[in-house]
């Protein structure tokens, strides 16, 4: 988006302040808090179209196919809500300045599993617009199928949000596995292990299976960390780790989530 340098006509500089917000408001979160979804571009679309937005958009390169590691250069994308218009924040570098708050603060930035996307997306903003995130929500993917560039973006990821914003919600979507009942155990047999305690974390979490958890726990003092099972169809557990998957998806709602708030929540209770 490109933005004027200078406003010195615009009339709109020569209302007040508080009416100023209030039309900020209007333009940019007229209602309540809604998703922003950022994704990563398919390459393919990436190649084919104008390539004048993506100049002004950090490149970065995705695997393309998953089983070969093959790699293709895109960008990320957002995708703007029919009811919010954002014009207002290219009319000058002043005008941004006011009304990017209003943007960046009411919304959640959502990133799904496009993981790779989140770190130039932030890089990209403003230093205004960036201090004014609060809130985000991604997914974990299925923890038997990350590849070693699926930890190295998680891994980015979380620093980032550690060390360059000031989050107050999160919103975690973890992929979970329920294995099917025609594999041998009984009918419930998975919803039947039982919680896992705080002691039974404070000693898995120190796993490697379990690094990604510790890295998302150095983002810290949130209002708000809503942690939801994102449940998928898995294979008969026939290795430790399977079986490990399956029992850790049926603790996600439940003991993992209040593992996490009381690490990364300023008052678990209110969470």
């Amino acid at each position: 988006m490109a933005i004027t340098s200078e406003c010195s006509v615009s009339p709109l500089l020569r209302l007040p302040p508080e009416i100023r917000r209030n039309i900020y408001q209007l333009l940019l979160a007229p209602g309540t808090e809604g998703l922003i979804p950022i994704r990563t571009e398919s390459p393919e679309l990436y190649k084919a179209r104008n390539a004048c937005l993506a100049r002004r958009r950090t490149r970065f390169r995705v695997v393309s196919d998953r089983v070969r590691s093959g790699s293709s250069e895109t960008t990320y994308m957002g995708y703007k809500p029919p009811d919010i218009d954002t014009g207002i924040l290219a009319v000058c570098r002043q005008i941004h300045g006011e009304a990017c708050h209003t943007l960046y603060s009411q919304h959640t930035f959502d990133f799904d599993i496009d993981i790779e996307s989140m770190v130039p997306f932030f890089r990209d903003l403003t230093p205004a617009a960036l201090a004014s995130i609060r809130s985000v929500r991604f997914v974990k993917r299925a923890l038997p199928y990350c590849k070693d560039f699926d930890k190295c973006e998680w891994r980015s990821a979380c620093a980032y949000l550690a060390d360059h914003t000031k989050l107050r919600r999160v919103i975690l979507a973890v992929v979970g596995g329920r294995p099917s009942p025609v594999w041998g155990a009984p009918v419930g047999h998975w919803e039947q292990q039982g919680p896992w305690s705080m002691k039974d974390f404070d000693h898995i979490i120190r796993s490697e299976r379990m690094e990604w958890a510790r890295q998302l726990m150095s983002i810290k003092n949130l209002r708000t960390l809503e942690v939801v099972a994102a449940l998928e169809h898995c294979p008969p557990p026939r290795s430790k780790d399977m079986v490990f998957f399956a029992n850790f998806t049926i603790n996600i709602e439940i003991g993992f989530s209040a593992y996490l708030k009381r690490v990364m929540v300023d008052d678990p209770r209110s969470s």
